[in-house]
């Protein structure tokens, strides 16, 4: 059994497993690592086995050639139903004789009173390559247990079969009643998957990149649960099972409200509406969160201290290591300032390109775009520069630049288009560099979010203009009146200026993780 493998850089559980030879392609990486987003090891080990079995199954019907189905146990009897009516209808007219029939049954008996091995292992033995041949001419693949199974239904049909064509070699042509007891076989085309409307629900209804990500494995737990890749299938029963499974895990109330409920209200709810669906399961699925359960999980999260921020900005100034990449190593000098000057999210700046740097009205600004990548609000806004960093040279920095991101480079991406985006791993690190060798351990202090909540208490203090104050960090009216109207750049700058000065000088290098790397590599050569 695969277990999950501790990572020493992160605080999650890890997958990590070899790609066989036989499946890996030109250009791909030897093996497949990525975070299981938990630190329970009982919930770590069963992701693990779940992602390993989807792996198996994946590289197995990449190597027959046709991409793999689920089916469940009805559609499985529906299946070796349908090779039974075909057998049968093809040899009704004409049986043949009845010896034919008598020794495929001694056959079947033969196999099925072995006891030197199991039965399951003597049927997969004789009957696996016919049983696969007629897969293949119905163009459907099944791998690993589903297969087995199919064996089991197929020798049981492959048996009927046989004895009521021995009864028509025998002139008996009663009505058939095994057929009644094979249910209709529908498809898997037919079926409603996730992997389907997954996509055009988050195109639909502009769901983030983060959100998506989050509700996708809660949306993979109600299929699980459900039994059957179909969603039609899902009913209220399973929804409610869900929610009390989490809850008698002893899971938050409000994170099951706020985190699988909403993801599961949201899909099924577009899905009734968009006509995909007939129903929507979620309706009347609900959870208690009363007051005790709201201030347990309340926390007073704050901003950085003075002495905190003026840690942080001259640890910025300081020299950088020479084994950082440049970007990395731009992304320390600049985010962190830059974030104390807006107090904008921390991936709204990591997500920077050059071209963002310009300037509006001779005022020079920078631009948060959905276009470079995600923005809680979804929408564009345009920010003035403190003149601190103007005068320090950001703007000189960023113009230099070519047309690309400031703060990673997209040729070293192994993978553009992974759900994790490149910009979001570099203020992971940052906060890593704050948390680590920073020495910021305050659990109510956020190492990337403090800018934020400290750009809020700085800008009361100097009395910033409250409209003024929300539009440079990215939050909503407050009401249908603060709506209207623009913000022109010389206003917003205006109110940035009431801003004072961070004062600091350059720090020594602080980098915990090089320097253990280093004592790491003088210590293996001695």
């Amino acid at each position: 059994m695969l277990k999950p493998w501790i990572n020493p850089r992160s605080k999650f559980y890890w997958f990590r497993r070899r790609i066989p030879k036989a499946c890996r392609r030109f250009g791909m990486p030897a093996e497949i690592k990525f975070s299981l987003e938990t630190t329970d090891y009982q919930e770590a080990l069963f992701r693990c086995n779940e992602h390993n079995l989807k792996l198996e199954r994946q590289w197995q019907a990449a190597l027959v050639g046709t991409p793999a189905v689920e089916l469940s146990h009805l559609q499985i009897t529906a299946l070796a139903g349908e090779f039974y009516r075909d057998t049968v209808a093809a040899r009704r007219e004409d049986p043949g004789h009845r010896v034919d029939w008598e020794q495929s049954l001694a056959r079947i008996d033969d196999v099925r009173s072995r006891r030197m091995l199991s039965s399951r292992t003597w049927r997969y033995m004789y009957y696996s390559d016919e049983a696969r041949a007629y897969l293949q001419s119905r163009g459907i693949n099944l791998v690993d247990e589903a297969f087995h199974k199919f064996i089991e239904a197929f020798v049981e049909a492959k048996a009927f079969a046989s004895k009521t064509l021995l009864e028509n070699a025998k002139r008996n042509y009663e009505p058939d009643k095994v057929e009644a007891r094979y249910p209709d076989y529908q498809p898997p085309s037919s079926w409603r998957r996730l992997e389907d409307l997954w996509p055009q629900f988050c195109e639909q209804k502009l769901i983030a990149k983060s959100t998506a990500k989050k509700w996708r494995p809660y949306m993979e737990e109600v299929v699980r649960r459900s039994g059957h890749p179909d969603l039609g299938r899902v009913t209220q029963r399973h929804l409610l099972d869900w929610r009390d499974s989490l809850l008698a895990a002893k899971r938050s109330p409000i994170g099951i409200k706020d985190g699988h409920l909403a993801a599961a209200k949201s899909f099924f709810g577009w899905a009734k509406r968009a006509q995909k669906l007939a129903t929507d399961p979620s309706v009347g699925v609900f959870v208690e969160v009363n007051a005790k359960h709201k201030k347990k999980l309340r926390k007073e999260m704050r901003g950085f201290t003075d002495k905190e921020a003026k840690v942080i900005l001259s640890a910025a100034l300081a020299p950088m290591s020479k084994l950082m990449t440049k970007e990395n190593a731009a992304a320390r000098r600049w985010v962190p300032w830059l974030c104390a000057y807006t107090g904008a999210r921390v991936n709204e700046i990591t997500q920077l390109r050059s071209s963002d740097v310009l300037k509006v009205d001779g005022i020079d600004c920078i631009r948060i775009t959905p276009e470079a990548g995600t923005v809680k609000t979804g929408g564009q806004r345009i920010v003035p520069l403190h003149p601190h960093l103007v005068e320090d040279g950001f703007v000189a920095w960023a113009k230099r630049k070519k047309p690309a991101p400031l703060f990673y480079s997209e040729a070293r991406q192994r993978k553009p288009d992974r759900q994790n985006p490149t910009y979001a791993s570099v203020g992971n690190k940052l906060a890593e560099w704050v948390r680590k060798d920073l020495g910021i351990e305050d659990p109510l202090v956020a190492p990337n979010h403090g800018w934020r909540h400290r750009f809020k208490t700085v800008a009361r203090k100097v009395r910033m203009d409250p409209e003024v104050r929300d539009v440079v960090q990215g939050h909503a009216p407050r009401t249908q009146g603060e709506d209207y109207g623009e913000f022109p750049p010389e206003v917003m700058l205006r109110e940035i200026e009431k801003l004072p000065r961070y004062e600091v000088a350059a720090g020594k290098r602080r980098d915990r993780r090089r320097r253990d790397q280093k004592t790491y590599r003088a210590a293996a050569n001695s």
